[in-house]
């Protein structure tokens, strides 16, 4: 009898984590307005950022870096089978890359799939697929950009209505690649830190 009970409890334990993840996930089933502002380092170099001791990616490269900041407004669908998408728009200030005809500041508009994870924690892992972008305001007017796929941690609140950014062990780091309107490729390099927060619609 007491096996049976024991069973028992350890089938009914195991049904409440994983209802319990499903709810969370079927939670977020929905359309959320976000904001997100992001630092980054960009380099142009090929070899991008060296390791430091640790073998983290965080040393400056020869060829050295440009600092830029930027706000991404987006909306964020999630959809209830773990996919969802992001569309949205970034406005871009370059705050060290003083190039002559360079642009200051620029807009782009984006678009990305992803899929998620929602974890019992109640955070959710997040994977981009490529970040498509095309600039509509600024000296490269008409530039289209790919960014490369990356992971990330989002923290659940207000049972669901809310996101904020979740601690993850991992330095955001992503490869950029734009083709300039008549006249090639570029590819650069960046390390970004983020603070970003969704509600729902």
């Amino acid at each position: 009898m007491k096996r049976v009970l024991w069973a028992l409890a350890a089938t009914l334990t195991i049904i409440a984590t994983v209802g319990g993840a499903v709810e969370a996930r079927m939670n977020l089933n929905g359309t959320y307005a976000g904001v997100s502002t992001r630092s980054c380092s960009v380099t142009n170099t090929p070899a991008s950022f060296g390791t430091d001791a640790s073998g983290a990616p965080t040393v400056i490269p020869f060829g050295g870096v440009f600092r830029q900041i930027a706000t991404d407004y987006s909306t964020v669908t999630f959809n209830p089978d773990g996919t969802g998408t992001s569309v949205g728009q970034s406005h871009t200030m370059n705050i060290s890359d003083n190039t002559v005809g360079n642009s200051i500041f620029f807009i782009s508009d984006f678009s990305t799939s992803f899929t998620y994870t929602v974890n019992d924690d109640n955070t959710v892992d997040i994977s981009n697929g490529v970040t498509n972008s095309t600039t509509v305001l600024g000296t490269g007017t008409g530039n289209t950009s790919m960014v490369s796929p990356r992971t990330f941690r989002r923290q659940i609140g207000n049972g669901g209505n809310v996101l904020v950014e979740a601690p993850l062990t991992q330095i955001e780091q992503d490869t950029l690649v734009t083709q300039i309107l008549n006249d090639g490729t570029v590819t650069r390099h960046r390390i970004c830190t983020r603070a970003t927060t969704l509600i729902r619609q």
